[in-house]
């Protein structure tokens, strides 16, 4: 499917009155509600304020206006996922979605008004995600310039500007607008340069992350990560690596540095100066919590993470698990369907939770049916603490104070994790 054009959409947008006025909601009532040191919405987000202020540069140009120093100026976010059109799930295609930020909280979300940018066709991932995105991207840089849009409100023409200033998917989506080789690579995260290590010695070609490194076998460069000390990555070192990487004159020499930096080559995306990577491609809560972090949990809980949990402290008896389960599912009944679809019984099959059932059941059910049930209560305290920092990310308003604590509340959870949790060790495992 061909791209669907964006700007002749928001021209339209403009053009009516009625959406002409929902569209000055950052400006007006975000404006004028907004509380310094709380965030409420991305217009609070440290991205988007670093812009006010900076000229727009378009390649090599310098353009007379700065971002968003115009009241009618768009926020546009971005984001991308595969999908499965047919019900074997043995295909996917990729859609490519824009969001208008312009719009309220309870609008810009809504089917009617998601743009969507095209589809990319399957049966597989694109090889070249950027040959299929680069229609959309030269329509932002003509938007970064400036189109010119009749405005509903003072009924005049003006130049209409708009600048993607976020993009979102879950990590294998990220990885691939970033030009980086994943969560699976030596230096997988896209935030930081931490390092991966293998197990050695194990049919498990598996890259493990832990911050503390003192129990491999085998020395590494870096000893122990400090959770407040990251190597973070910044832009400019982001694009550094990247164009040494597409100069690196030979493919052998290409790959070693794709490898070392954890990035395969330039971004098309980073022609669009209102992105900053990684700053702006944060981690989807959805599939970052609801999809990855309490499903692998509940494996962990079980002991059916990968064979790895035979024995270990935290594992539930079966049949205390089964009992966990059906209290889950029976809580169903006493809980407003307001909150949520019904949730399964996790002992059963967890194939038919959702990321919808995975958070009504962590933040309203597991709390009470996990409480008393684990061989040693640390592992049920350290569950609590997660949930602490959950409600936090979760609240429509978030302090200074609460970002204060989800940080230090997430440094502490993973490195109670390690100090826990067995599998750390780096036991030897037969694949």
């Amino acid at each position: 499917m061909g791209p669907q054009n964006v700007t002749p959409r928001l021209r339209a947008l403009m053009s009516n009155r009625t959406y002409a006025t929902h569209l000055q909601y950052h400006a007006d009532e975000h404006a004028k509600t907004r509380v310094p040191g709380t965030t409420t919405d991305i217009f609070d987000g440290l991205h988007y304020r670093s812009l006010l202020g900076e000229c727009v540069v378009v390649g090599d140009q310098m353009l007379p206006h700065n971002y968003f120093s115009d009241r009618r100026d768009i926020a546009l976010g971005f984001a991308t996922d595969g999908f499965a059109p047919f019900k074997k799930r043995k295909h996917t295609a990729w859609i490519l979605l824009v969001f208008n930020y312009n719009l309220p909280p309870d609008q810009r979300f809504q089917k009617d008004n998601i743009l969507c940018a095209g589809i990319i066709p399957g049966p597989k991932k694109p090889w070249d995600a950027d040959s299929f995105i680069y229609p959309l991207v030269r329509e932002l840089l003509e938007l970064a310039s400036g189109v010119s849009t009749y405005d509903a409100l003072s009924s005049s023409l003006f130049a209409l500007h708009a600048y993607v200033i976020a993009g979102f998917g879950d990590i294998p989506a990220i990885s691939m607008l970033m030009r980086m080789k994943g969560h699976n690579s030596l230096c997988p995260c896209r935030m930081c340069e931490i390092k991966g290590i293998r197990i050695l010695d194990s049919r498990n070609k598996t890259l493990y992350v832990p911050l503390s490194r003192r129990n491999h076998p085998v020395p590494t460069n870096v000893v122990e990560y400090y959770p407040e000390m990251l190597p973070l990555r910044s832009h400019d070192l982001f694009m550094v690596q990247a164009k040494s990487v597409r100069s690196a004159p030979t493919e052998v020499q290409r790959e070693e540095l794709a490898k070392a930096y954890g990035i395969k080559g330039v971004p098309l995306l980073s022609a669009l100066g209102s992105l900053g990577f990684p700053q702006s491609f944060p981690y989807d809560f959805m599939h970052l919590i609801w999809e990855n972090l309490i499903p692998n949990l509940i494996l962990f809980w079980s002991g059916r993470y990968k064979g790895m949990d035979e024995g270990q402290p935290y594992v539930l008896e079966p049949h205390i698990w089964q009992d966990v389960g059906t209290a889950s599912a029976e809580a169903t009944n006493t809980i407003p369907s307001s909150f949520g679809a019904a949730i399964p019984n996790p002992a059963k099959d967890c194939s038919y939770f959702t990321s919808s059932t995975w958070s009504v059941w962590s933040l309203f059910i597991a709390p009470t049916v996990l409480r008393r049930r684990f061989p040693e209560d640390c592992y049920y305290k350290h569950f609590c603490s997660l949930l602490r920092i959950l409600n936090l990310c979760l609240q429509f308003e978030i302090s200074e104070k609460d970002f204060d604590e989800i940080e230090s509340g997430i440094r502490k959870w993973v490195v109670d994790y390690e100090r826990c949790v067995p599998p750390f060790r780096f036991r030897k495992i037969e694949g």
